[in-house]
């Protein structure tokens, strides 16, 4: 601790002791030397720091009559209690000629981002016992050993002169290689390496294009219900974002989508419904882009864990005049705390999102690139494929059953791949109440009112819920959704009795 709070430099021409004496109370008046606790004998202190123990002893002689520390007989040196008083909350800084007006930032901002509508989800939610959480996952799953060895590698003398200098605005060339070969190829999509961007997530690959592409007078789609994060990163560009109508086959072939020049979407498994577009419809989408000169973003964000069937290839694929734009990421099988994602596009667009990248943070910290790169390079990756699809296929088979029992009037439809369900309850449930009474049971899940866009006058419905299986055990979806059921049992009752 001490050796943290006080850093001598021994070639500076301020002397020893009074550096000593400068740290200490810059420590005492930040709130670093909790009063009560006795400072280190000045043997101890003169040990750890590597100076005479005189030069301690004079610092602590000095702060005494300064009135920084009170001595004890036989104890030791404290901080006085007295300079600390009427501290709390005070600025460290002086404010000479008495106190300013503080600056008001409220008219400052351009928008109120944090009062959005966002998937709000509990800090600490592995102390529950049934986290039906979508986007997080089971650390029993995770691939310690591998990403121990690539992440080992990486760091090796060898790898470090790949990574460890500014790349100013590439990536690392292993990891492309690996996108375009391991992760690209498999949903039909064939690119070079000018034509993909790595990003930090896929979140940022969205902000990435909206800030480039969408201005105040841009229309952009999205489906209803969709996903709350594309929605509210568009909305901080333009407030013309567009809800789209879904029906059995996704996104549907809707009038309002001739008002919009961007479309964003998720075919594969759409977000929060999970269904799955089929090919005719991927066809006339692609049909209708190119005979009205739009552009479709498409965020393929789980395709990969399919466990049934052949997956629908990807849009991308498809394409054949340059309008999709592919996002999409390692978070749902890897790990969502690595943030690794890419964007694939023309070389034009991704020439320019990369200046824009630079701008931002350059690029994506090349260390875990490499470490990324290595994992599927070895093999690591298409492993942990093959386990998660079968843990996957397991808890759905688990929730479906589970629900059937316990919750028999509650409407879902099970797809291939997709690591969560949506739930569709009775009218005049309130998903949001829901979540609170089984909060109290130890369950989490996640109300469905924020994947709607809301009308003008009319609210969110609120009898939607999404379940995800992906960070809980197989052995707990049964009792937990029993224990939803209860809480559900609860609600009902009460709201018997209000009638």
């Amino acid at each position: 601790m001490w050796n943290q709070l006080i850093h001598l430099t021994f070639r500076s021409k301020v002397s020893l002791q009074a550096q000593i004496r400068e740290m200490l109370v810059a420590a005492i008046l930040d709130g670093n030397i909790p009063v009560g606790v006795a400072l280190p004998s000045t043997r101890v202190l003169a040990g750890q720091l590597g100076v005479a123990r005189n030069t301690v002893a004079l610092a602590y002689e000095l702060l005494v009559d300064e009135g920084y520390l009170l001595t004890r007989s036989r104890s030791g040196h404290y901080v006085n209690p007295e300079i600390l008083a009427g501290r709390a909350g005070a600025p460290r800084w002086p404010r000479p000629g008495g106190e300013a007006p503080l600056a008001a930032w409220g008219p400052r901002l351009r928008g109120a981002v944090s009062s959005q509508r966002n998937i709000a989800k509990p800090r600490d939610w592995q102390r529950y016992r049934y986290p039906f959480l979508y986007g997080q996952i089971d650390p029993s799953q995770l691939p310690i050993p591998g990403w121990r060895e690539c992440s080992i590698q990486a760091a090796s003398a060898a790898e470090i002169r790949g990574w460890a200098g500014d790349l100013i605005d590439g990536d690392d060339p292993l990891l492309i290689e690996q996108i375009q070969t391991r992760l690209l190829m498999r949903r039909g999509v064939f690119a070079s390496p000018e034509e993909i961007l790595v990003t930090v997530g896929a979140q940022h690959a969205l902000f990435l294009i909206a800030t480039l592409l969408v201005d105040a007078q841009t229309t952009v789609g999205i489906e209803n219900p969709g996903y709350p994060d594309a929605r509210n990163i568009f909305a901080t560009r333009t407030s013309r974002v567009v809800p789209l109508p879904l029906d059995d086959s996704g996104l549907a072939l809707a009038p309002a989508l001739d008002a919009c020049q961007y479309v964003y979407l998720t075919p594969s498994h759409q977000c929060p419904t999970n269904v799955t577009m089929p090919l005719a419809r991927r066809e006339a989408l692609l049909a209708w882009a190119q005979a009205n000169d739009r552009i479709l973003i498409e965020d393929d964000y789980e395709i990969e864990l399919g466990y049934e069937g052949g997956a629908q290839p990807a849009l991308q694929s498809l394409d054949r005049s340059g309008r999709v734009i592919y996002v999409s990421s390692l978070s749902k099988t890897l790990a969502p705390g690595i943030r690794i994602g890419f964007i694939v596009g023309s070389r034009e667009l991704v020439a320019e999102l990369r200046a824009l990248r630079r701008l931002m943070l350059r690029h994506p910290a090349a260390n875990n690139e490499r470490s990324v790169g290595l994992f599927l390079a070895m093999g690591y990756h298409d492993t942990l494929l093959r386990r998660l699809r079968q843990a996957q296929a397991g808890r759905s088979r688990a929730a479906a059953a589970a629900l059937a029992r316990h919750l028999p009037g509650v409407e879902f439809t099970r797809t291939a791949g997709a690591s969560s369900l949506w739930l569709r309850f009775e009218r005049g449930v309130d998903t949001r109440a829901l979540a609170g009474a089984a909060a109290r049971q130890g369950v989490l899940i996640e109300p469905g009112d924020v994947f709607f866009a809301e009308a003008a006058g009319d609210a969110a419905p609120s009898n939607y819920a999404r379940l995800g299986f992906a960070s809980i055990d197989v052995a707990a979806i049964e009792p937990g959704i029993a224990a939803l059921g209860v809480a559900h049992g609860q609600l009902h009752a009460a709201r018997s009795e209000m009638r």
